[in-house]
């Protein structure tokens, strides 16, 4: 069975755009979750390996979205320290950890939604409320908003998850060989055999 990163390959993990800090975070949790997805297969080996997929992210995001909620507060005192110190435009280029790795883990969460072909309304509820969580203040809708950038990169990995899925499923068809062919191969079988 494939492995967890070259499942998300499939999935369209290299479509979406990865600036070079999250590239950097991606290869770390990609080996991390690597290791994981390997010791769930030999610990579940009559699951499905996209069942087992979708539980590990689902039980990563679950774990990163925690880790953002309790740290939350001291995020906040800290962003406020930072204006007060610095500036509004100084303060602005410090970048949250927790808030980086909910982000990373979600996009990929959402890719593989997309590719189980989970509702788009929970797709995009989640992509809401992690905008919402990320950026408090901000607007989503149309507007320009970090809050609104954030849930468009969410739904673009969600979306990105689907057309993957939809392209696996052609291929699929296109290699099966016709009912015609079967029928046909079949009936010579029995002409040859009924002799």
């Amino acid at each position: 069975m494939s492995s967890f990163s070259q499942q998300l390959t499939t999935m369209g993990l290299r479509s979406l755009d990865f600036n070079q800090a999250e590239t950097a975070s991606l290869d770390a949790l990609l080996g991390q979750l690597d290791t994981e997805f390997a010791s769930l297969q030999q610990q579940r080996p009559n699951s499905k390996g996209d069942d087992l997929l979708l539980g590990l992210m689902t039980k990563t995001h679950l774990s990163a979205l925690e880790q953002c909620q309790t740290t939350e507060s001291q995020s906040h005192a800290m962003r406020d320290l930072f204006v007060q110190q610095l500036g509004q435009e100084h303060a602005a280029r410090f970048d949250n950890q927790h808030h980086g790795h909910f982000l990373l883990v979600t996009r990929l969460w959402m890719l593989v939604l997309g590719y189980q072909q989970i509702d788009l309304s929970y797709a995009a509820d989640h992509a809401q409320s992690s905008a919402s969580l990320l950026f408090p203040d901000d607007a989503t809708g149309p507007s320009h908003s970090r809050a609104e950038q954030t849930r468009r990169r969410l739904m673009q990995a969600y979306y990105q998850g689907k057309a993957s899925a939809r392209h696996t499923a052609r291929n699929a068809e296109q290699n099966k060989p016709s009912v015609s062919f079967v029928n046909s191969l079949r009936d010579w079988f029995q002409r040859i055999f009924d002799r």
